[in-house]
């Protein structure tokens, strides 16, 4: 799965760009709408394996590497939930006057300035802090992917920690006794805990089903 993740991912992003180039920017927020739906299904599978910005942190971390830039921890401010809740707002706000201006046959490319947002945000600051925090898209999916009926569930973990390490959203936690416990309000089904597991303990499947 970690090799084809990548290339789905790419798929995706060639569908987005080409819609946006066509302007059936509709389109790809019907999709996004019917993924929140079914996220409290099968979980958040569109943050991990169509989210464009997800996508995009590949190449970014990559120039970031390359340009030397070092990445600070998620700054306090961020993990405030009034601000969490303050930029869902105004998204909200940015939200409708993009129903608005479909409805009325313009066209306000909501898409076009989240993306940056989130890439910048990750080019300077950890990841989880669009991830966890900051991302509005989250917020949404975060709602529905609590009641998720698949997800990452673990079986014989030793609690090395090293899949709450590489979590980019912040949504494991290692208990010393039951092992790693994955917050599926908050997993992006990345599969990031499953690749650097070194006991491949970690597996999509029936929530509580171990």
């Amino acid at each position: 799965m970690k090799k084809i993740r990548p290339v789905i991912q790419i798929v995706f992003l060639g569908v987005f760009i080409s819609l946006m180039i066509l302007k059936k920017a509709q389109i790809w927020m019907g999709f996004i709408f019917l993924s929140i739906v079914l996220s409290a299904f099968f979980g958040r599978y569109y943050c991990g394996w169509a989210c464009p910005i997800n996508t995009l942190i590949r190449p970014i971390n990559w120039i970031r590497k390359k340009l030397g830039i070092q990445r600070k921890d998620v700054p306090k401010v961020f993990q405030s939930e009034k601000l969490r809740w303050g930029v869902f707002i105004l998204f909200l706000v940015g939200l409708g006057y993009t129903i608005y201006t479909i409805k009325i046959g313009k066209k306000f490319p909501l898409p076009l300035i989240i993306i940056p947002m989130g890439l910048a945000t990750t080019l300077f600051i950890n990841e989880k802090t669009w991830h966890r925090y900051l991302c509005p898209w989250g917020v949404l999916f975060s709602l529905t992917g609590r009641f998720a009926k698949l997800g990452i569930m673990q079986k014989n973990c030793y609690s090395c920690s090293v899949c709450e390490k590489n979590c980019p959203a912040d949504a494991i936690r290692v208990d010393k006794n039951k092992g790693a416990v994955v917050d599926s309000t908050h997993c992006l089904l990345c599969l990031e805990c499953q690749s650097s597991c070194p006991i491949n303990a970690m597996s999509y499947k029936k929530i509580n089903d171990i």
